[in-house]
């Protein structure tokens, strides 16, 4: 058996630099066999060890980094705990590296549109990280027609469950629906923000994450990303 310290595994598996890995511990990030690890200094098992960042498994230095893009249908929730009904696992196991896949964020069971999965811990961790500040857009249909005030009172930030929002952008595409460019992503946001202003969302489907568009994916359906793509993902949320 041999010991290595903890910021050093996360370092050489691509998870941050050793002192972005130091970082990640301090913060109560990190955990070895279950465990919350918030010391300096301590040793694994690369190996035999299971260390998870955020909740979310480390993929084995030799696994070749990948991502992938889902086109989520509606009734799937965003985990990979069985007996949680359906889930997106469900949906990518041809993929060869399926069991190290992390979904990136969350995506509703009663949403659909763009989600992305990976075994970059780095990558995953940076595109949920509320300080990157990386646009996530959404197609929104309602109820009944939705007046120019209220898309101007969910534009300007407001205050949800005591939260300030963030502003954003909402941008009318016809009477009964609407498009929101999102830099934060809050439980439930989006249907939150529209009941604050007397709206019911009847569909949500999220359409980009910083530079990578849904397109023409169909339903259900996932692909890999290619190089140049995952490449624009990493420089969007650079610091």
């Amino acid at each position: 058996m041999s010991l290595v310290r903890l910021q050093k595994v996360l370092a050489e598996r691509g998870l941050a630099s050793r002192r972005g890995a130091e970082k990640l511990i301090l913060d109560g990030l990190v955990k070895v066999n279950g465990t919350v690890v918030r010391e300096m200094g301590v040793k694994v098992d690369p190996d035999l060890d299971r260390i998870e960042v955020d909740r979310k498994g480390v993929a084995k230095a030799e696994q070749a980094k990948v991502v992938v893009m889902l086109n989520k249908p509606v009734g799937f929730t965003t985990t990979k705990s069985e007996g949680e009904g359906m889930t997106v696992i469900d949906l990518v196991r041809r993929h060869p590296q399926f069991k190290e896949l992390n979904p990136v964020g969350r995506l509703d069971k009663d949403s659909a549109g763009l989600l992305l999965l990976t075994n970059d811990g780095l990558l995953q961790y940076a595109i949920v990280n509320p300080e990157t500040h990386l646009e996530k857009e959404y197609l929104a249909t309602v109820s009944v027609p939705a007046l120019p005030s209220q898309l101007r009172r969910m534009e300007e930030g407001m205050i949800v469950e005591g939260h300030k929002l963030r502003s954003c952008v909402v941008e009318k595409v016809d009477a009964m629906s609407f498009k929101l460019i999102l830099t934060e992503g809050r439980n439930r946001q989006i249907r939150k923000m529209a009941e604050k202003v007397g709206l019911k969302v009847v569909r949500l489907q999220r359409l980009r994450i910083g530079p990578q568009l849904l397109g023409d994916l169909k339903e259900g359906q996932w692909r890999e990303l290619k190089q140049p793509e995952v490449t624009a993902l990493k420089n969007a949320v650079e610091p």
